[in-house]
């Protein structure tokens, strides 16, 4: 009789093998094929960052972690949310409180998403008026994206006080080539699903063009889980527009212009006393609805003959929630930023970056009973010395100082140390302050508590990278400490939001692996191990003890390639239906996807989601996909 952690080992190894024989039987059939004429090798030291030090950077320069999602993995994977890119990324998961547009909670390092900045084409797209200020995931279509930068680790030194765990930076399509190209693509699949998008793209010499827009329409299902008798589809669907524009002027005078717009509606269950369940027979449909609307403009200039290189830009955001049940709850939050920065380049060993930036965010919300209309402001300047004392060994010490409206002033600091120790190997060290002011749901709403201060952190992170076999073979290992002293939560007993005693502890482990192992077989895996506990020793909710994530992408000519990826999840602690700390059960997620270009203008692509139709959930008593596919046909011209 085997004891339950052998049955849960033998549970992930039969899941894990069967995942691995997918990608070996792929590869034995692909290995007849005719190898491509280009080798798909990787391009790490060509790789620039521009999020690690607010400036573009090569890679061997960088010190933090950072994972780049580029266009070739976009185009090969096809997945329609930008969370579904993420979570295949160490360091992070995400969790989902049902179907498609349902909420998505995003954990990095083990802290949540109001530590985490994430910006799409320079544009914070936190919401002011959610319970943290944070970005909605849920609602990020991945169609229009053309990269994204992860930065982990605390960069609230460059970035202010929402970049404690780190900056998620997505960069939209932009123009490339001269003329006018369209993109054209449709897609069905399971659930009701259906899908289009059209993109714009125009050039000259001078100047850019690009606009996406894309709809998305899914029946969805159940958002309480259909196990426990819930049986109500939850559809969703959503409108996304996006756009961007620049033009170069002389003397070194760069334009630039960015606007993205979503309007989101959808259905989703109540919270009863046997946890998430659908609408009582004969009452009206939950139903949300929502908009977000941002924008930037700005210019980039030169000065002291190109030494000295400045961007000034402005930046505006606005959400507004709605939410129909029983009764009404409606949200609205709004952002205004000016920003300036500049990089002065004084010699081959030393460069400067400096920047100051004037915010402010407000909310006006009208639920449980309750109304608040509250705004904050915040100024910050900051201010980065780069110093490259010997060929390949790269410093950094960054200083922020900001003010907020309520808290007054607060400083926080970075120091980086990236050294390639040899031709092939880079060892790295960051250690970073941060502090996060408390939100102003948290602050004023009729859960609030005038009485929060700021929390604190404290983040190190040590690793090394390691290239090996002409460069196709990347390995790179990370040990990562997240402290933070009075931690927000939300107290049962106050009910109220309250600072945690003591320091909340998260640290762990990220190990990441890439090969490319033929001119048609490239493999990746990565590895995380995460503690993530409060001083009394409770777990943060949602935070997988281990996570590992297996993928091959099999490309048998220049016409197919085929995707496939694995996630193991173990380890993660949430309130179940009695509000008691308990541990999900572990699974095991297979995906893949095809594509196919039928002819230079046309392709195909097939994705399989879920593949082993496992039964599992992220949160507590909200349902999950089971196996389905997706088939889409995309034009260009």
């Amino acid at each position: 009789m085997l004891n339950k952690a052998d049955q849960k080992s033998d549970y992930f190894f039969n899941q894990l093998a069967f995942g691995v024989s997918i990608f070996a039987l792929a590869a034995v059939a692909s290995s007849t094929a005719q190898a491509q004429e280009v080798s798909n090798q990787m391009t790490w030291l060509d790789t620039i960052i521009v999020s690690a030090n607010r400036t573009p950077t090569e890679a061997s320069k960088v010190a933090s972690s950072v994972t780049v999602i580029d266009r070739d993995e976009l185009d090969k994977s096809r997945l329609t949310y930008i969370k579904d890119y993420l979570n295949r990324v160490p360091g992070i998961n995400i969790s989902n409180n049902g179907p498609p547009g349902s909420t998505t909670s995003l954990r990095m390092r083990g802290a949540g998403g109001q530590y985490v900045l994430v910006r799409i084409d320079g544009i914070d797209v936190s919401d002011p008026s959610n319970t943290q200020t944070q970005a909605s995931l849920s609602n990020m279509l991945a169609g229009d994206v053309e990269r994204v930068e992860i930065l982990r680790g605390s960069q609230s030194a460059l970035y202010g006080s929402s970049a404690i765990a780190g900056v998620i930076d997505i960069t939209t399509r932009k123009a490339t080539e001269n003329g006018v190209h369209h993109t054209l693509s449709v897609e069905g699949g399971s659930y009701g699903t259906l899908g289009a998008k059209y993109g714009f793209s125009g050039a000259t010499e001078t100047t850019k063009a690009n606009i996406s827009v894309e709809r998305r329409h899914t029946d969805g299902f159940s958002s309480a889980d259909k196990s426990n008798g819930n049986r109500e589809k939850d559809g969703y669907d959503n409108l996304t527009i996006s756009a961007t524009a620049s033009t170069q002027l002389p003397n070194s005078i760069r334009l630039f212009s960015a606007m993205r717009y979503s309007h989101n509606k959808g259905n989703y269950d109540g919270f009863g006393f046997a946890g998430p369940q659908d609408e009582p027979a004969g009452s009206p449909r939950n139903r949300s609805t929502g908009d977000d609307i941002g924008g930037r403009v700005g210019a980039d200039f030169d000065l002291l003959d190109g030494q000295l290189k400045n961007t000034i830009s402005f930046q505006a955001y606005k959400t507004d929630r709605y939410y129909r049940e029983t009764s009404k709850s409606d949200y609205h939050g709004d952002r205004q930023k000016l920003e300036y920065l500049g990089t002065y380049k004084i010699n081959d060993m030393f460069s400067l970056s400096s920047g100051m930036d004037y915010g402010r965010e407000g909310t006006k919300t009208s639920a449980f009973g309750s109304k608040l209309k509250k705004s904050t402001r915040n100024a910050g300047v900051f201010s980065q010395l780069s110093v490259e004392p010997f060929d390949g060994l790269t410093l950094t010490g960054a200083i922020r100082y900001d003010h907020h409206s309520v808290f007054n002033g607060h400083a926080t600091y970075r120091l980086t140390s990236a050294w390639e120790i040899a031709e092939k190997t880079k060892l790295r060290a960051t250690y970073a302050t941060g502090f996060r002011s408390p939100s102003l749901f948290e602050l004023y709403s009729s859960f609030g508590n005038v009485n929060l201060k700021p929390e604190k952190s404290r983040s190190f992170d040590v690793g090394i990278d390691q290239r090996l076999f002409d460069d196709r073979l990347l390995l790179s290992a990370t040990w990562f400490l997240l402290n933070t002293d009075d931690l927000i939560q939300y107290s049962f007993i106050t009910s109220t939001y309250a600072q945690a005693p003591g320091t909340t502890r998260r640290h762990g482990i990220e190990l990441a692996g890439n090969f490319d192992a033929t001119d048609w077989l490239s493999l990746n895996a990565s590895y995380t191990r995460t503690s993530a506990k409060m001083e009394n020793g409770t777990h943060l909710s949602y935070v997988p003890r281990d996570k590992v994530t297996l993928g091959a992408t099999i490309t048998p000519g220049e016409k197919t390639a085929l995707n496939v990826t694995g996630n193991w999840v173990s380890g993660s602690f949430g309130n179940n239906s009695s509000f008691v700390m308990a541990e999900l059960p572990e699974y095991f997620l297979l995906d893949a996807t095809l594509t196919h270009k039928i002819t230079d203008n046309l392709d195909f692509s097939l994705k399989g989601h879920n593949l082993l139709n496992q039964k599992y959930q992220t949160i507590w008593g909200y349902g999950t996909a089971r196996a389905s596919v997706y088939a889409s046909l995309t034009l260009h011209y």
